[in-house]
């Protein structure tokens, strides 16, 4: 399923702020319904990229349009009966949009690119030029929690918050020891990555709560920190 490009702005914000934003917000939002009652979800990813990470230079580069290849689930593990995703997440300068395919049965063997298989033929033909053309292989995995809301109003918008930010090694399963150490984290566990989605436009409401608050719009490539975090390159992280 190819979806549209939306609108996506990324802050990083307190604990305090994101209260302060939800008192604001709340009447304006509803619990996502595939989250539980406090509207939390734990999300998973495993990255793809080719064997010169490529794509994580091309975000440090800037580059306006690019690529982000992933394997995703909702929990703390890849595992059979689990509904676990494919998906390319293409960005053009401040707009996003997703290819996304399903996995229908899932088991470890579709941790590999080369055993991928897609009912829609254009998915198949979009996740097709890219693993022809760089030989992906997995390079970095995300964990984190994600506190998830739907506008009530604006059907096209939701609003985020991801806190825990954890990266593990390609194939590496998240122990317990793992997800409590703070030292493991890509990002300080004071902060929370916040996520505005929207087809259209941004709503006045969201823009008011962000004035009061006095957010920056700042970027928070999750993959790039996770890649960095674990000295799979060089290239030192400036996060704290």
């Amino acid at each position: 399923m190819i979806r549209p490009f939306r609108n996506e702005l990324k802050f990083v914000i307190r604990f305090d702020e994101r209260v302060a934003l939800l008192e604001r917000w709340r009447r304006n939002l509803s619990r996502d319904p595939h989250t539980n009652d406090d509207a939390v979800t734990a999300i998973l990813s495993q990255y793809y990229d080719t064997p010169s990470l490529r794509f994580y230079r091309e975000k440090l580069d800037g580059i306006g349009f690019r690529n982000k290849v992933r394997l995703r689930t909702y929990g703390y593990r890849f595992q059979p009966g689990q509904a676990t995703f494919i998906e390319i997440k293409q960005r053009l300068g401040e707009r996003v949009r997703k290819v996304r395919q399903r996995v229908a049965e899932f088991d470890s063997r579709q941790l590999s690119p080369a055993n991928w298989l897609f009912d829609d033929p254009r998915d198949e033909s979009a996740f097709g030029v890219l693993l022809e053309r760089h030989q992906l292989r997995p390079s970095a995995q995300t964990w984190y929690l994600r506190e998830a809301y739907e506008a009530l109003v604006e059907p096209d918008v939701r609003v985020t918050f991801d806190s825990q930010l954890t990266g593990l090694y390609p194939g590496e399963r998240l122990e317990l020891g793992r997800m409590a150490d703070p030292s493991s984290r890509i990002m300080s566990d004071t902060l929370v990555v916040l996520e505005v989605k929207a087809t259209g436009g941004i709503p006045a409401w969201v823009a008011e709560g962000a004035r009061c608050v006095e957010l920056v719009q700042r970027p928070v490539p999750k993959y790039v920190l996770a890649v960095e975090k674990l000295g799979l390159d060089r290239a030192p992280s400036s996060w704290d």
